[in-house]
């Protein structure tokens, strides 16, 4: 059986954003990481190339989770490179910033079709090769929006929820294969730009806002994100699974 420290990571949407810096954290405490893009390939080479210039050893592929084919092939070749599969991060996800009535059925579909869909491919794909690793996991990237209203996008936050409960059950489903599940409830993150560059809108009424948090709450860093998957794939967070992390700067309080 291979070792601990030869351990391998995926984590999808890994080329840019929090993802990037989810990957930079596992590589330079030793972990080989298979860096995922979907259309900026650009970012993504260039956080293979500062990965690679700190010492670490991480690998670049290209591939649309919603695709059944692609998401299997990602995680066979991350296989193939390094013979094993210790951590799944489920990170890649599309987000519009719109009202109910700006969506049309086929950009609902898409919405749902990667941020759950790609969810469900990637980790029914992964779960044959993390049975075979001596300490799995797997990391959801979920939302505070998937507990929180805050009336700017109703369908990013019905699939941040649906990653909650899918967490929960799936950590329910693979206790017996001793596979810790976890999810992330995700605050907003300071990174260089949303997929598609959408427009933010918000119409929250400002009564449910608390003034005496005005201008104190922050942006979470995407290290800082890295940090909490570290620990969650540690034997120190061997005993949580089904839990959802809230990781916002305190942006939940205001």
């Amino acid at each position: 059986m291979a070792t601990y420290e030869e351990r391998v990571a995926l984590v999808t949407g890994s080329g840019k954003g929090v993802g990037a810096g989810i990957v930079k954290v596992l590589c330079s405490e030793g972990w080989r990481c298979c860096i995922h893009c979907n259309s900026n390939r650009t970012l993504a080479e260039k956080t293979v190339a500062q990965i690679r210039e700190a010492g670490g050893e991480a690998i670049l592929l290209q591939a649309d989770v919603s695709d059944p084919a692609q998401a299997k092939a990602l995680v066979e070749q991350t296989v193939q490179q390094w013979g094993r599969l210790d951590l799944l991060v489920n990170n890649a996800a599309m987000q519009y910033n719109l009202f109910i009535d700006e969506y049309d059925v086929e950009r609902l579909r898409k919405l749902w079709n990667i941020n759950i869909g790609g969810y469900w491919r990637m980790i029914r794909e992964a779960l044959p090769y993390l049975r075979k690793s001596p300490q799995p996991r797997i990391v959801n990237v979920a939302s505070v929006h998937a507990k929180r209203p805050t009336c700017f996008d109703a369908g990013y936050a019905m699939t941040k929820g649906g990653i909650r409960m899918f967490t929960r059950e799936l950590a329910l489903e693979l206790a017996g294969d001793g596979i810790p599940v976890n999810a992330i409830d995700l605050g907003g993150t300071r990174i260089e730009f949303k997929t598609g560059n959408p427009a933010f809108h918000s119409y929250r009424p400002a009564e449910t806002r608390n003034p005496a948090l005005d201008g104190k709450v922050r942006l979470v860093m995407p290290e800082e994100v890295g940090h909490l998957v570290s620990y969650l794939a540690s034997e120190a967070a061997s005993a949580m699974t089904g839990s959802c992390i809230r990781l916002d700067g305190g942006q939940m309080l205001n």
